[in-house]
């Protein structure tokens, strides 16, 4: 049952009981009122309280012997209590009173067979079918009953069960009981499938087909709703049809390497490919891999990414395949449209047959053509639709002849060629129908990102380094240097020039309450001091704002498009003289560059963000062309869009903090929050939004899958914006610590609270398993520890590391272990009589309040900081290798906080890189050593100028 329909039962049932509460009352005033009481019975048998009803129907009969409609209810109520002699005496008091009521007669019957009087039941259900003949339950009841008396009266039996079904096509069980009558009649088994087909029981239907054509293998019509019934079952489900039908049982060619003849992917067979594959290394393993189950090349970044993860250790070619298999959508894809053409097959030939046997029967021919189609015989396909068109023409049928002979014309384009008219169609550089079928619906980003990845060809130039030939070339198409200049910039007066450009009779102006640029000014990271107006643009007026290069004109834009990258970009669409996209993301939000679809021409717009252009506009590609039919219908919907900001993108809690929270943080202190119409949220959630908001707590819709919400922007008609900043202001730390308090138990509570009153220093230290790791951090802390020990025996320390999230997070689980498992090495040589506590597993929130009650910490400089230094602004000692021990990113960690509580860095002269391991990225993810006693030092320090605040 729905929800809508137990609300709805939970609200009728809640009626009745005040209905009958209020019959209660008015017989307490007047016992004697028959009408009362009847009414009282029918809502005390709505409720099923049958007993009840019985006395309720009783105490109306005594006060009105002569009303027959309290027999008739009567006799119901006592039939649910299977008392059948009681009930059939009381719907013959009925009858004497009104021997023309039809209900009556069939309670009667149905009470008289329940005592096995069939004679009586049949006779009181013909003449309630006398009474009512339009009634298809009164027919069935009446042949339910005649077919359990003798064989003489099975002849009515199945004529009253055909009038049943008459009146009532989808009353299955009629086909059934009359089938039991009649098992060979071919004709009831072909309308009972067609019946069941209309009720969507399509495995029913191709059985009850099949058995038609046991019975009558001439039948042509049911040849023809056979391959129909496998069509829908097939394209319903193609997975479940494929197993559940045995169709892995059919015969096909064992894999054999190289060979150009290969099944179909659905009957590929892992073991036999792998020990196939087992001479080849692993780069012309990764190129037949795709070829056998991707049927495709594959682009050297995707060989040499495959070839990485094949030689990490723990990694295997069978455990890949194992991977690939679960969570490939590219594979899903292929494997999908195998089990299609696989499924088909049995259509195809029930349609075959259907034609043998009945040339002239159009519709098998047209759903051949249609079915040819989708298993990609195109040619196939196109003879039966002239052979269609012309029988069609010559039975004076020339609009579907017409109509039929065009199908046939659109033979497909070769798939890269598709791809590339459909991405000119949705820029205005080609036609584009919503409704052509010439393009095909279902696409897979992955593969049209692949394509455009191999041919697409980009003239890529920077603003701030424009060469002869760019000037030239952007000369050549109009374009003004000044007014692309004028595009990068960022500021509150000109998008308010902007703005007011659409506004002539007013003075729009955007909040200023607490402006950006007045909160931070980096030194080494200048490019952190944009404040990104466009987003507050965006959230005030619902519109994005920038400027034709052609003609000056200010334009505006509401078509946003997400880039499902690691790292978050969005890109909206301009329609000017020329359309362009303007690409904005990265961590902290700036304009990056834009993209001409026309002349395939990116200029660079801010030199601290190059080097993905081409990628990012490859998925865009991707993205928009794979969804093209969503995507057309989103640019051209004329209503206003809903404006929702989007986070939980990033895989790292420092800049989910940092970057995003932040941004609504500085919604909130200009009064904007409650101009978003929806927050969409990624599953990197590390905080959650609604108890540090708890204002916008009804307008958050969670996102299962980043991937998910490109779709989710296009189909709900959203403009959406990545609302970003860098500064953490106090009201945010105080948000964030007070929805933490909220969702901790008061015993969880009770134990942080006790531990910081019980010792003095309570010291964090951060633990950090995988890359840019203190490598002899195990007897590094313990060293610090029991030396600190020696001064402080009231000494607490909690160790921290990997918590969990608001959502499930597999790889998550993994650095818990990993994690746990450093923190048992620690414990294992730390003396007992040191008291410690872990946050490690433990959730985000939880995390913070141990924040808030430690009193210093030890941690690498990462985003592990984020809780103790960001959030709690406790004084510490960070480290890090000397990569990240950097002027910049210690401004980034100092500076990036109001009233922040300095770090104490490990100077990088103290710090030795380890050499780097193969397998990482770069040089700034490798792991370094250090002494202990440098931290020990700095951390002696703070602890005892906290004493002497104490003191």
């Amino acid at each position: 049952m729905s929800e809508f329909h137990k609300d709805q039962q939970q609200q009728e049932e809640g009626n009745l009981e005040e209905a009958i509460a209020a019959y209660h009352r008015a017989l307490e005033l007047n016992s004697n009122d028959c009408s009362t009481h009847h009414q009282m019975g029918e809502a005390l048998a709505k409720l099923g309280r049958w007993d009840e009803a019985v006395t309720a129907y009783r105490h109306a009969i005594a006060i009105k012997p002569d009303f027959s409609w309290s027999y008739h209810h009567l006799g119901d109520a006592l039939a649910e209590q299977q008392q059948w002699e009681e009930s059939v005496t009381a719907f013959r008091t009925a009858i004497e009173l009104n021997p023309e009521h039809f209900g009556t007669y069939v309670g009667l019957g149905k009470s008289l067979e329940k005592l096995g009087q069939l004679d009586e039941a049949i006779a009181a259900y013909r003449r309630a079918s006398e009474l009512s003949p339009d009634h298809d339950w009164i027919h069935y009841a009446l042949a339910n009953a005649l077919k359990q008396r003798n064989h003489s009266d099975l002849a009515e039996a199945m004529t009253s069960y055909r009038h049943s079904i008459e009146l009532n096509p989808y009353n299955v069980q009629a086909y059934h009981n009359l089938l039991q009558i009649q098992p060979d009649n071919w004709e009831v088994w072909l309308q009972l499938g067609n019946t069941l087909v209309e009720q969507g029981r399509l495995d029913e239907a191709i059985a009850t087909y099949r058995r038609v054509l046991e019975l009558n293998p001439e039948a042509y019509e049911c040849h023809h709703q056979l391959g129909e019934a496998i069509y829908q079952r097939v394209m319903e489900n193609p997975e479940t049809f494929f197993f559940q039908y045995n169709l892995s049982e059919v015969t096909h060619k064992d894999y054999q390497v190289f060979n150009a003849e290969l099944p179909e992917v659905c009957f590929l067979n892992d073991p036999a490919f792998l020990q196939a594959t087992a001479d080849l290394d692993d780069a012309t393993y990764t190129v037949e891999w795709y070829r056998v189950y991707l049927r495709r090349s594959l682009s050297e970044a995707e060989k040499q990414a495959c070839i990485n993860w094949l030689q990490t250790p723990g990694h295997s070619r069978e455990l890949g395949l194992k991977i690939w298999r679960e969570s490939l959508t590219e594979f899903h894809a292929v494997l999908r449209r195998s089990f299609i053409t696989i499924g088909l097959e049995e259509a195809v030939n029930c349609y075959h047959r259907a034609l043998e046997l009945a040339p002239n029967y159009h519709s098998s021919r047209y759903r051949l053509a249609e079915v040819f189609k989708k298993q990609g015989k195109y040619e196939e396909a196109i003879v039966l639709y002239h052979q269609l068109s012309l029988k069609l023409a010559e039975a004076d049928q020339m609009a579907e002849a017409v109509t039929c002979f065009q199908k046939a014309t659109h033979q497909p384009l070769q798939e890269g060629k598709m791809y590339e008219m459909i991405w000119l169609g949705l820029n205005h550089l080609a036609p584009l129908d919503a409704s052509d079928s010439y393009y095909p619906t279902e696409l897979q980003p992955e593969a049209v990102e692949q394509y455009f990845s191999q041919t697409s060809k980009y003239t890529i130039m920077n603003l701030s380094g424009l060469t002869e030939e760019n000037q030239a070339l952007l000369e050549k198409e109009g374009f003004s240097l000044t007014i692309l200049q004028l595009i990068a910039k960022d500021s509150i007066a000109l998008e308010e020039i902007y703005i007011n450009s659409f506004y002539s009779d007013t003075n729009t102006r955007l909040s200023q309450q607490l402006p950006k640029e007045t909160n931070y000014q980096f030194v080494y990271q200048t490019h952190l001091n944009e404040p990104n107006i466009y987003q507050q643009s965006i959230v005030e007026t619902g519109y994005m704002y920038s400027v034709c290069p052609v003609s000056g004109q200010v334009i505006r834009s509401e078509q946003s498009f997400y880039d499902v990258a690691w790292l978050p970009m969005m890109s909206y669409r301009f329609v000017g003289c020329e359309i362009y996209y303007l690409i904005v993301g990265h961590f902290w939000g700036p304009k990056m560059f834009i993209y001409f679809p026309r002349l395939e021409l990116i200029i660079n717009l801010n030199p601290f963000v190059q080097g993905s252009e081409q990628a990012i506009i490859n998925r865009l590609k991707g993205y928009m062309v794979s969804c093209w039919q969503q995507c057309l219908k989103y640019i051209s919907n004329p209503h206003k869009k809903g404006v929702v900001a989007i986070l939980g993108l990033l895989t790292n809690i420092g800049h989910y903090f940092w970057n995003e929270v932040t941004g609504l943080q500085f919604l909130s202190d200009n009064g904007l929050l409650h101009k978003l119409d929806k927050i969409l949220i990624a599953p990197n959630e590390y905080f959650n939004i609604g108890d540090a908001f708890p204002e916008i707590s009804d307008k958050i819709i969670r996102i299962s899958d980043k991937k998910n919400i490109f779709e989710s922007i296009i189909e709900n008609n959203y403009l959406a914006v990545r609302v970003t900043n860098v500064f953490v202001r106090e009201t945010l730390a105080t948000r964030v610590y007070e929805g933490s308090l909220k969702r901790s138990s008061p015993k969880f509570l009770a134990e942080v609270e006790q531990a910081k009153n019980k010792h003095f220093p309570l010291l964090w230290f951060g633990l950090r398993t995988h890359d840019k790791s203190w490598v002899s951090q195990v007897e590094g802390i313990v060293n610090i520890i029991k030396s600190l020990a020696v001064d402080f025996p009231n000494l607490g320390v909690v160790f921290d590391g990997w918590s969990r999230i608001e959502r499930e997070d597999d790889h998550g689980e993994l650095m818990i272990a990993k994690d746990k498992a450093t923190e048992q090495e620690i414990l294992d040589i730390l003396p007992p009589s040191i008291q410690t506590y872990s946050t490690i597993g433990c959730m985000s929130y939880e995390k913070v309040i141990w924040a808030y009650a430690i009193d210093l910490y030890v941690i690498p400089l990462s985003s592990g900081s984020t809780a103790v230094s960001w959030i709690a602004n406790k004084p510490g000692v960070m480290h890090a290798n000397t990569s990240i021990n950097t002027e910049p990113l210690r401004e980034q960690v100092t500076y990036s906080r109001e009233n922040a509580v300095s770090p104490v860095f490990v100077p990088v002269e103290c710090i030795s890189d380890q050499p780097a391991s193969p397998y990482i990225l770069s040089v700034a993810c490798q792991n370094y050593d250090l002494d202990w006693r440098i931290v020990y030092n700095e951390a002696l320090k703070i602890i005892n100028s906290l004493n002497q605040n104490r003191s």
